[in-house]
């Protein structure tokens, strides 16, 4: 029994050697078949790696958008008395835009005001009624509600000013009508039926959406480069100036606003509120960066390579390459190559 068991150790160790011998054999028929395939002229071309920039940049659709925009109506309803513009006029902060008819509003004044003198005068007489009283708890009970009708007396009359105020419509800043609901006076309108809009077409900028994936390459400040689609022959050079932290409601993805400066003057409105376009990021750059054209880079497994052509045999080698920026056409070679060294490409 022992004599089996050194045996059968014994066969076990051998196949363990013969099988580590056999992948030696394997391996070195690999790599010697590697180093050994030949340059073909026909199938194959050479090109050397070229030093120039390259940058990873992120480029997103979008359109102009504006910051001071806003939709103006009327604190009560009424009737419309007057409408001072129309759609497309230019307006200054604080013009008057529309009115309600005052004639209702200050006759409702002047019978607050009068109700207020006639509280008022209740007042002082209740007051010198039990001044010199002494102060029970029905005493003080009727002086509060006093105090208290004098008060609402005041409210009243002051919500009539405010009413009487705010008849008027303003505009908060500098800006274009672009739209008007009711356009005609003499109507009875309410608050929801009677909107004036206003935007500044100086406070344009350009808005996009951002995949989740990308949002932590960017940036606020980051630079930008814009182009719209209305003109293509013209770019202005932006930033990133706001990235929402909550995503984007009713999109099918999970996306974030991102908004970016737009350095024009606008006041002729050469760009309006839509206008399609693309922004383009830069995430990174290297303005001395040793290139190849993207088709040389092969994989094995999880590792980079490329093939380099002998200059005196006509051999092709494989060489591990560590790799950095890439763009459609062209990838960062960081380690692993010379200036001088042939790269093989497929034709």
């Amino acid at each position: 029994m022992p004599f089996l068991k050194r045996n059968l150790k014994k066969i076990i160790i051998t196949a363990i050697i013969v099988a580590v011998i056999g992948i030696g054999i394997v391996r070195n028929k690999i790599q010697s078949k590697s180093s050994t395939d030949k340059f073909n002229s026909q199938k194959q071309s050479v090109v050397t790696p070229i030093r120039q920039i390259i940058k990873d940049e992120l480029t997103l659709a979008g359109s102009v958008d504006a910051q001071l925009k806003a939709d103006l109506t009327f604190q009560t309803s009424g009737q419309l008395a007057w409408v001072g513009v129309k759609v497309g006029d230019k307006v200054k902060k604080y013009q008057a835009i529309a009115s309600l008819n005052k004639d209702i509003l200050k006759k409702q004044l002047q019978i607050d005001f009068n109700n207020y003198k006639s509280t008022a005068n209740n007042f002082y007489d209740t007051t010198d009624q039990y001044k010199d009283s002494v102060i029970t708890t029905e005493i003080r009970r009727i002086l509060d509600r006093n105090q208290n009708t004098l008060d609402n007396s005041v409210i009243n009359y002051e919500l009539g000013d405010l009413s009487l105020k705010y008849a008027t419509i303003t505009a908060p800043f500098n800006g274009i009508i672009t739209n008007i609901s009711q356009p005609s006076d003499g109507i009875n309108i309410s608050p929801l039926n009677a909107t004036f809009s206003i935007i500044d077409p100086n406070s344009i900028y350009f808005r996009s959406k951002v995949d989740q994936g990308d949002t932590p390459k960017i940036k606020v400040g980051d630079v930008a480069i814009i182009t719209l689609d209305s003109f293509p022959d013209q770019s202005f050079e932006s930033k990133i100036t706001y990235i929402a932290f909550t995503p984007v409601s009713g999109e099918s993805s999970t996306v974030y606003e991102v908004r970016f400066q737009l350095p024009t003057k606008n006041d002729e409105l050469l760009y309006r509120l839509g206008m399609d376009g693309n922004v383009t990021i830069s995430l990174k750059q290297d303005d001395n960066a040793l290139t190849l054209p993207i088709e040389a880079i092969h994989q094995d497994s999880d590792k980079n390579y490329v093939l380099v052509k002998e200059s005196t045999n006509n051999n092709l080698l494989k060489k591990y390459v560590k790799t950095g920026i890439e763009t459609d056409t062209t990838v960062e070679i960081l380690e692993g190559l010379n200036d001088n060294d042939q790269i093989v490409l497929n034709k």
